[in-house]
């Protein structure tokens, strides 16, 4: 996951989504948006990622030296509330800028408010600061940059494959590397992150063998892990992860894993199945023991007089269901409630009270309606 938020394109690459080809000549990917390091059309150049004309980034975008934009088709330097990053000026605060910089919006929450400067760089999402960050010169500078940033007789530069890292000191007419702490997916071993995961892993850890993945691609999603407690295993799909019985695929886990039977709540449990509709049942357990009422584990034995063992799996009898721990069946009739005794009581002589009124009053309705009428039909003879 840590190659998420990276800038992955080191280099610039030729532009791929159809917002950017017809008016940048080069991109980079920053995040998972595509962004233009260089436009097709001198006086034109990449503000926010995208190519607008000089006029429209005036204030925003400068030559190197600080002038107004002529024919260039990128910026050498920025103005207030931007910073540079690959030819183009980033907005403080902006979408894509905070894939880059830390810095908000407002100058004044900002740690060091200095025109064209990024004072604080996204180090979790894969950049490191430029040890001599300057308004015409990237102030961040990708983790996974091989070819680096120019400054003077000095070259900041990171790792390829890299995904984390922390800044080189500042260089004294050298070449100076950012050093790597984690590897993109698919690769492993920092601080070189020179080798590759095996095919199936999408990340691994410790090795490029199958058995050594830490997550998995999509054709087989599932992480099989040598033991339950370790973090590495193989990818397999579905199917295969339930070949035995001895495993389920368990999808509501990240990463998704082929989980053995007797993980979490199937302590016991030897052999599972897994239904259509996504419940798993144990179906076998080991040491002479027996499957709970509710299917999902092993105990010692089955609950006496309430249970009945058929084929090593306890049934609850006729009136009786399995309790809340599921270890033992008890009558339909037991209080499941959260409700005290004593709670329970008061609310039974409350309702008896609000139901006796109710009685009492009808009957009293009835006999004085009763009266009435007998009143009106003697005064109707009169």
């Amino acid at each position: 996951m840590l190659a998420i938020y990276l800038a992955v394109g080191a280099l610039a690459a030729e532009c791929k989504s159809v917002s950017q080809t017809s008016t940048c000549a080069q991109c980079e990917t920053v995040g998972t948006t595509e962004v233009c390091t260089e436009c097709q059309t001198g006086g034109k150049v990449p503000i926010d990622g995208v190519c607008v004309d000089k006029n429209e980034a005036t204030g925003k975008c400068k030559t190197a030296n600080g002038g107004a934009i002529n024919t260039e088709k990128a910026c050498g330097q920025c103005g207030a509330g931007y910073f540079l990053h690959k030819g183009g000026c980033y907005k403080f605060g902006n979408e894509v800028a905070v894939l880059i910089c830390n810095d908000a919006a407002s100058p004044g929450g900002r740690a060091a408010a200095v025109d064209g400067v990024c004072s604080e760089c996204n180090t979790t999402g894969g950049f490191f600061r430029n040890p001599e960050a300057a308004a015409n010169t990237d102030s961040c500078i990708s983790c996974g940059d091989a070819t680096g940033v120019q400054v003077g007789n000095n070259k900041y530069k990171g790792v390829l494959n890299c995904a984390t890292c922390t800044a080189p000191e500042v260089g004294s007419s050298s070449e100076q590397t950012a050093s790597c702490t984690a590897c993109v997916d698919g690769y492993f071993d920092p601080p070189t992150c020179g080798t590759q995961c095996h095919i199936n892993c999408k990340a691994c850890s410790g090795g490029n063998e199958a058995s050594k993945c830490t997550s998995c691609k999509a054709d087989n999603p599932y992480l099989k892990k040598t033991q339950s407690t370790s973090q590495v295993g193989e990818c397999v799909a579905a199917d295969t992860c339930a070949q035995g019985n001895t495993h389920y695929a368990d999808a509501n886990t990240d990463p998704k894993t082929c989980k053995a039977c007797a993980e979490g709540t199937f302590e016991g449990c030897k052999t599972c199945e897994k239904s259509t509709e996504g419940a798993v049942a144990c179906k076998t357990c080991g040491s002479q023991k027996k499957i709970r009422p509710d299917k999902k584990g092993c105990i010692d034995a089955c609950p006496p007089d309430v249970s009945t063992e058929k084929n090593g799996v306890c049934e609850c009898v006729e009136g009786y269901t399995p309790s809340d721990d599921k270890s033992r069946c008890e009558p339909f009739s037991t209080n499941k409630s959260s409700l005290s005794t004593g709670a329970i009581a008061g609310i039974s002589v409350a309702v008896i009270v609000v139901v006796g009124g109710l009685v009492g009053f009808l009957c009293w309705w009835f006999i004085c309606h009763k009266k009435s009428r007998r009143r009106r039909t003697v005064s109707n003879r009169a």
